[in-house]
């Protein structure tokens, strides 16, 4: 409470108003709407501003040091401004000045590694990573998180891995996610990088999924071995969504030789199964599992967008007649309807086991 504040407690008091301490004041946030306008509005003004450095100052773009002396000087200033208690305003133009002090500083780091793609993106990725660590703001770290993961794709990409991204991405995310309330001093930190990883997880597959990650700047001409192909991409996120699974059965204390156990696990090996063919729809369930598990709707929407997402295109872009793609949708309604089935006969016995101990 502030000063003032407690001065107008204390007047209500001696006025018998009001009775006993003064109550403790909560720090209001603005709604998420408003948070990604302010995003959007940092954008943008980050536009304008290297506009304005590129006019008037041009010759801190003519050289490479100058250009990452300013960069990195525009993002402590940033810095400061964030650790200053202030309103959105204050904020917007912070994270303006950030933006672009990281596009000059990553202008002046592909100058320097021109030669060398792939050590421009790992270190892009190395910077981003540490705003992720430093900066004190939720939009910020959403941010930073979001393009460490891309530019960690654009690493991967000139090895001719990109495949390998989801699982690299979807791993620290669910982490996060599982461990949200486990760190409460830390969970606007985890929000917000979990926010951002799965923004990127999405976006990522996406890209993946129609094609636009195989081809490209920065892409490697040499061919991937076996364990780099696609579809070693899907085991590999198949196998973070099985640890998702076993930690959700974990926290509910649930012995692997349970029927739901037993269940659970069998039925994520067949989604894992089926996103070898239909890739992405593991990232989807993942996500909302996820959701569900934190309570968290916005979370949950994700998931269910993005799956609906991935089922849709793999059904639009299967080379197949449109009597074939009618068989395996009723195929898989069925199978659906049966599985739904067997959970009901399934958790009433669980529950009947639970109260008997």
């Amino acid at each position: 409470m502030s000063r003032q504040s407690g001065q107008v407690w204390a007047t209500l008091v001696q006025a018998g108003l009001v009775q006993g301490p003064a109550p403790a004041t909560e720090n209001l946030e603005s709604p998420w709407y408003v948070k990604a306008l302010l995003a959007f509005s940092g954008w943008l003004a980050a536009v304008f501003m290297l506009g304005f450095i590129s006019m008037g100052l041009g010759f801190v773009l003519d050289s490479s040091l100058a250009s990452f002396i300013t960069g990195g000087l525009m993002i402590g200033g940033a810095f400061v401004i964030l650790r200053l208690p202030g309103n959105e305003f204050v904020e917007h133009l912070a994270l303006a000045t950030s933006l672009a002090g990281q596009v000059l500083v990553l202008f002046a780091l592909y100058n320097t590694t021109a030669p060398d793609g792939q050590i421009f993106w790992l270190l892009a990725t190395l910077l981003e990573t540490a705003l992720v660590i430093v900066m004190p703001n939720f939009v910020h770290r959403a941010f930073s998180s979001f393009f460490a993961a891309v530019f960690l794709f654009k690493a991967l990409q000139s090895t001719g891995a990109p495949a390998a991204i989801s699982a690299i991405v979807m791993l620290p995310a669910a982490w996060l996610w599982l461990n949200e309330f486990r760190y409460p001093r830390q969970m606007r930190k985890i929000r917000a990088t979990g926010y951002g990883l799965v923004l990127a997880l999405i976006s990522l597959k996406t890209t993946l999924l129609f094609g636009l990650g195989t081809s490209g700047w920065g892409l490697s001409r040499a061919q991937p071995g076996i364990w780099l192909q696609p579809w070693m991409g899907e085991a590999l996120a198949g196998l973070v969504t099985l640890y998702v699974v076993w930690q959700l059965l974990q926290r509910q204390g649930k012995a692997v030789s349970s029927r739901l156990a037993i269940t659970a696990l069998a039925g994520t090996l067949l989604l894992c199964a089926v996103s070898m063919e239909a890739r992405g729809i593991t990232i989807g369930m993942t996500i909302m599992l996820l959701g569900f598990a934190g309570s968290n709707r916005v979370l949950l929407g994700l998931g269910i967008v993005s799956l609906l997402f991935y089922i849709s295109s793999y059904y639009y872009l299967l080379d197949a007649t449109l009597l074939v793609k009618s068989w395996t949708l009723l195929i898989v309604g069925v199978a659906l309807f049966a599985l739904r089935w067997s959970m009901l006969r399934i958790m009433p016995g669980e529950r009947e086991a639970t109260d008997v101990r």
